[in-house]
């Protein structure tokens, strides 16, 4: 089969939205089939697997008129911004949270020279299988576009998020409205629709009524188990180490509660400095908008490690006491739901053997069932006595590493999820030689 790959994020960079892809494009061409990847300018070398992979051939992309600006390399451009870029990038958010939704993206400037270059490639060779993936919007115009160019193409848009009633940018009403006429009439081309759970799935069954569907959950990699099995512990800063591992979420996601704690237990005189810390790795920018982890009382226990190689951050999961999970809300009352909502991250805490401390997560919410099935750790949403009480416990020596339960974890592997998709597409266009 040869497969084309539409996807912004792609490569080197270590995001979940990134390993994703990586994941997919590695395990079909280790089936023997070729894989095109259209994606943006990245900074470094492909990871192993992808690399010298004659099976695998990969084109950068600009956007019109920025030609791969972005902060540090990375393929996101409101990652790691400073200064007056971030104020710019407040300024953008709120437009988008309040206006104009998923349109004011610089990815709009992307996806026309995408399409156009995979409408190129679709005159020089034949493709079987288009597959478009995050961001939905621009991702999934590009690939419609494409598909427009060859009807006998089969086309997979995948869902990490929601486009229309997106929680993260709702818009205003009329935008809202356009959005949803709008998904609608891109995706009236596509074969099947994708998506990480079944809530989401629901809402996207709800937007574009009988077709054809797949569950396909974020997961983590196969050899990802064994590496958690096998790291060594490593030297971390306090008696309990409470780590975050990647992007906070402006507006979506709130750690307010864990710090009120830590205030009230060293307002009590229960815990001092080197007692207790919490270390966020990634893109820590978010935490600018959260006044509490300056507080004196607080600041002392928050410490900002930034991005580091993908080994070292599994190493830095295992050896930490507790593996903080922020759960998301929405940003406007009544526009999407949060429910389903499951960042890729929580899959590598799920298997890593250490205790999972959920902030922000409710009973209803997905994100509560996983834990208590793979047996791995505790939602409080914001609860801030029971956070305090946990961490006392903890500092008072009540920790310990936990067995997940792989019976139920092993369906996430994404070589199970990569074969799973072809497999549905086979089924669908009933042929076996594909």
């Amino acid at each position: 089969m040869k497969i084309l790959i539409i996807s912004s994020y792609f490569g080197p960079e270590t995001s979940v939205g990134v390993l994703r892809v990586n994941a997919f494009a590695n395990h079909w061409s280790r089936q023997g089939h070729e894989v095109h990847v259209l994606t943006m300018p990245f900074a470094g070398e492909l990871p192993a697997g992808l690399r010298n992979n004659p099976l695998i051939h990969v084109q950068q992309i600009a956007p019109w008129l920025i030609r791969g600006g972005q902060a540090g390399g990375v393929q996101g451009y409101s990652k790691g911004v400073k200064g007056w870029r971030r104020v710019l990038l407040s300024f953008q958010y709120w437009l988008k949270r309040r206006l104009l939704s998923n349109y004011l993206d610089p990815r709009v400037l992307w996806w026309p020279r995408v399409a156009l270059v995979g409408r190129s490639l679709l005159r020089e060779q034949h493709f079987d299988l288009l597959y478009s993936t995050v961001p939905s919007y621009t991702a999934h115009s590009a690939a419609a576009w494409i598909k427009q160019g060859s009807r006998q193409l089969f086309w997979v848009a995948d869902y990490r998020d929601l486009w229309a009633g997106n929680p993260i940018f709702p818009g205003c009403a009329p935008v809202r409205a356009f959005e949803r006429w709008h998904e609608r009439t891109v995706l009236a081309r596509a074969d099947l629709i994708c998506s990480i759970n079944t809530p989401l799935l629901q809402e996207l069954r709800e937007l574009h009524g009988p077709r054809d569907y797949l569950e396909l959950p974020n997961g983590f990699e196969d050899s990802e188990v064994d590496v958690f099995r096998n790291a060594a512990r490593i030297s971390l800063p306090a008696k309990v180490n409470i780590v975050y591992a990647g992007s906070i979420l402006p507006g979506l996601q709130n750690p307010t509660p864990l710090f009120l704690a830590i205030r009230q237990l060293v307002t009590e005189g229960l815990l001092a400095e080197g007692d207790l810390a919490i270390s966020f790795y990634g893109d820590y920018a978010a935490l600018d908008d959260f006044p509490v982890a300056r507080d004196p009382l607080v600041a002392p226990f928050v410490k900002l490690a930034g991005k580091v190689p993908r080994q070292e951050i599994l190493a830095v999961q295992k050896s930490a006491d507790f593996l903080l999970f922020l759960g998301s809300q929405p940003v406007a009352d009544g526009v999407g739901s949060t429910k389903g909502v499951v960042s890729g991250k929580i899959f590598e805490y799920l298997i890593s053997g250490t205790e999972v401390l959920a902030v922000g997560v409710t009973d209803d919410m997905l994100v509560a069932d996983m834990l208590r099935q793979a047996a791995v750790g505790t939602h409080y949403a914001a609860d801030v006595a029971r956070i305090r009480q946990r961490l006392l416990a903890a500092v008072q020596g009540e920790t310990a590493k936990v067995q997940p339960n792989m019976d139920y974890l092993d369906q996430f592997r994404r070589s199970v999820q990569a074969a799973a998709l072809l497999d549905q597409v086979r089924a669908l266009k009933g042929s076996d030689r594909l």
